[in-house]
């Protein structure tokens, strides 16, 4: 644990969440967002007005909160842009659940022996593999005719493997892994030629719950946005669920969900979030 919090920020957290400004006679409400395609567009910019909706939101006292696929450093680089810092970043999905400050609220690790055995098999398959440390990527080539120190090379506390390589080798080894590995750990499609591995647990809506928790937010005042099938746990977790996107959209099937297209998400957060109020 100490080595993680070193690599992802020494600094610890002070803060008295009772002198946060909420309204104290319904608790405080908490914004829970997807950064690529639901806050940014596919530029990787911030969709217009939404920084400055997200930082209305934020000043009246809500908790805002970013779930992602993103690395940390990455996700930081991002709300720098948006404008506004959120209280916690739930990174790779869920996998790394950090406050602002650094300090590592949770941790879910690929099991080490799985994880060996998964850059393993890509190494011999000809196929490159990044090796998420907490928040550090460590590059693992593929070297031909001899022995790659895997056991040295790839710890016990590895946030996010990400094997890339030849698209069909790739494919071949997606399938494979999918198969093979069925609940010991997911294997997802990023694009063609690359693919992410995660422990079994990693899910965003448990990272929303979780946070929740963590925050003293009840349940029924949570509000969450996304754009895509990554999404869909995040958005089944929240009270009120927000797909960002043209119809017919890849969450409409979601209970009660509000599909909005891009250019009406600030406005559409406000009057979601100052429903709850």
């Amino acid at each position: 644990y100490e080595l993680l919090r070193s690599r992802v920020g020494s600094e610890m957290c002070i803060r008295d969440r009772s002198s946060m400004p909420v309204r104290r006679e319904r608790g405080p409400v908490l914004l829970a967002c997807d950064l690529d395609g639901t806050l940014f567009d596919d530029d990787g910019l911030p969709l217009p007005g939404v920084g400055e909706a997200v930082a209305e939101i934020v000043g009246a006292g809500a908790h805002f909160v970013v779930v992602t696929g993103r690395p940390l450093r990455s996700a930081r680089r991002a709300t720098t842009l948006l404008g506004v810092e959120p209280v916690v970043y739930a990174c790779f999905h869920g996998a790394l659940i950090v406050e602002a400050c650094g300090r590592i609220l949770r941790h879910t690790p690929l099991p080490g022996r799985d994880a060996r055995q998964v850059v393993r098999r890509a190494l011999t398959e000809g196929v490159a593999v990044t090796v998420w440390d907490a928040d550090g990527p460590r590059e693992i080539e593929p070297v031909g005719g001899s022995h790659v120190p895997v056991a040295r090379l790839v710890g016990d506390e590895v946030s996010r493997l990400v094997l890339h390589g030849e698209p069909g080798t790739v494919a071949r080894l997606f399938t494979g892994l999918r198969r093979e590995w069925r609940g010991r750990l997911q294997a997802r499609s990023v694009r063609p030629g690359f693919l992410e591995v995660l422990a079994p647990q990693v899910d965003k809506g448990d990272a929303l719950r979780f946070v929740t928790t963590a925050l003293g937010v009840a349940g029924e005042r949570t509000v969450a946005c996304g754009d895509d099938a990554a999404d869909e746990s995040l958005l089944t977790a929240a009270a009120v669920r927000i797909a960002v996107g043209e119809s017919p959209h890849p969450l409409a099937g979601i209970p009660e969900v509000i599909v909005t297209a891009r250019g009406r998400l600030p406005d559409v957060l406000r009057a979601k979030v100052r429903s709850l109020r």
